[in-house]
Order: C-alpha cells, then structure tokens, then sequence
C-alpha cells in the first residue's frame, strides 16, 4: 500500500473558483475535465501539446503550498 498524498489547489483559470484542500490529485484532474475541457483544447491547439501535458501544466500551476 502506498502513501497518500493529499495536496491543495486553486484553479489556476481566471473564471474559476475552485480552492480546495487536502484532495488527491485525481480530483483536481476531475474537476479540469468537467469544467475546463474547451479551455484545455484551445491550450493544447494553440501551443501544440498534448492535452495531457497541458492537464499536467495546469496542475502543477494549480497547487498549492502551505507552510505549517
């Protein structure tokens, strides 16, 4: 069995306000899918990528450190 890792996130798309703490990355990457598919198409056209590459890109871009 592995170690969970729970991360945070703010959306990083100006029209969002998805901010969400102690998930998994999996929902974030739900959340990408639901709600910003066109957006993530239009990225991936214009910058010739993958749309994986720009769901890993917004997703690193997207979480959040916390100091404690």
């Amino acid at each position: 069995m592995g170690i969970l890792h729970l991360l945070n996130f703010n959306c990083v798309f100006p029209t969002c306000n998805f901010k969400c703490n102690n998930v998994e990355e999996i929902e974030f990457l739900k959340h990408l899918k639901e709600k910003h598919s066109e957006e993530l198409l239009k990225i991936s056209k214009k910058e010739k990528m993958s749309i994986k590459a720009v769901e890993m890109i917004t997703t690193s871009n997207s979480s959040v450190f916390i100091n404690t």
